[in-house]
């Protein structure tokens, strides 16, 4: 049995990192990262310093991203790794996304409200880039929020529920919140780069 669980902790490794690689592809068809520096940036302010970037928000953002992320597919994959009501073998998984998910809970915050992106003049903006702006601060408040209360049941199903079931299962869907109102940050983030 301990074999088994050795091959499947590895088969999930082997899919997260794979899936990891496929990102990589994820900003646009065939740019590489010099061509997309010197469009976005001129030759003066590609110093490679952090005077390149008016605002900390877009190096800070990912972070929580990932966290959020990673806690929510560790979570799942306890399920099935170990059996969370038992206290061996699924406490230092427990530990770990207990951990990412306060981490996560941090960072978004972090992201939101200290290294904001900056408040945008919205009387310039077009109708369009104003209602995606408001949609992207929308959700990311709702990270915020949500990641919370998943920080929170995490906390509560590891130290006082011992990782029943019921718990996990909540825990789970609380973490869900965070996983898709990321995605919807993201990409009017995402589309509010394109449009400035």
């Amino acid at each position: 049995m301990q074999n088994f669980q050795k091959k499947y902790i590895a088969g999930w490794l082997t899919l997260g990192c794979l899936l990891a690689a496929f990102t990589a592809f994820a900003h646009g068809s065939g740019d590489t990262l010099t061509t997309t520096l010197s469009n976005a940036y001129p030759a003066t302010h590609n110093t490679g310093s952090f005077a390149d970037f008016p605002k900390m928000h877009p190096l800070v953002v990912h972070f929580p991203i990932v966290f959020l992320m990673l806690a929510f597919v560790i979570q799942i994959v306890s399920f099935f790794v170990f059996k969370p009501n038992k206290m061996q073998g699924g406490k230092e998984l427990s530990w770990v996304i207990l951990f990412l998910v306060i981490l996560g809970f941090i960072g978004a915050n972090f992201a939101s409200n200290i290294f904001h992106g900056g408040d945008t003049d919205l009387s310039r903006l077009g109708p369009v880039t104003r209602a995606t702006f408001e949609t992207h601060e929308q959700y990311a408040n709702y990270t915020v929020w949500i990641s919370g209360f998943a920080a929170i049941a995490k906390i509560i199903s590891h130290f006082f529920y011992k990782r029943k079931l019921v718990a996990e299962i909540i825990t789970v869907v609380l973490m869900a919140g965070p996983v898709y109102t990321n995605a919807v940050t993201g990409d009017k983030g995402a589309r509010l780069v394109v449009a400035m």
